[in-house]
């Protein structure tokens, strides 16, 4: 907890790793949600679906792009809720990727181009995304409405 303002302001978070497989993700995405109800309880339906969206998109990523299907490597995921603002973060153990090739396009309306959909969907549903040098890590923010 801090002062901010005036107001005491409460962040919350939740730090998950899993081992890279698709049910671990699917049952991460559960706990991100149930997570995100408790910090913000007045989440709408959409809200919460583009969220699910979001964090499904970037997990499936990083099983099956960047740790290859290994399940020997792992997935790291960080979620904050604070002051309206989901900011997320999803790592995995690969090598990365030229991220800068796929921002190039990530405005192009080709949906059936199966190469970086599901990037582009987070980027329409989030407000910023960043990525690290290697492109093994993204970090997003998404603003909803200010509930709770």
């Amino acid at each position: 907890m801090y002062r901010l303002r005036g107001v005491l302001a409460l962040k919350q978070n939740l730090r998950l790793s899993f081992r890279s497989e698709l049910l671990n993700a699917k049952q991460a995405v559960m706990k991100i949600l149930n997570f995100l109800c408790g910090a913000s309880p007045g989440l709408t339906f959409e809200e919460q679906a583009d969220l699910r969206l979001v964090f499904s998109e970037l997990l499936y990523n990083a099983v099956v792009h960047g740790n290859n299907g290994d399940s020997n490597k792992r997935v790291y995921l960080e979620v904050e809720f604070e002051d309206g603002i989901v900011i997320g973060r999803v790592a995995d153990e690969g090598s990365g990727f030229d991220y800068n090739e796929l921002l190039k396009h990530i405005d192009d309306d080709d949906l059936f181009d199966e190469c970086g959909r599901g990037i582009r969907l987070v980027y329409s549903l989030t407000d910023e995304l960043f990525f690290n040098i290697a492109g093994n890590v993204i970090h997003f923010h998404k603003r909803v409405a200010a509930h709770g």
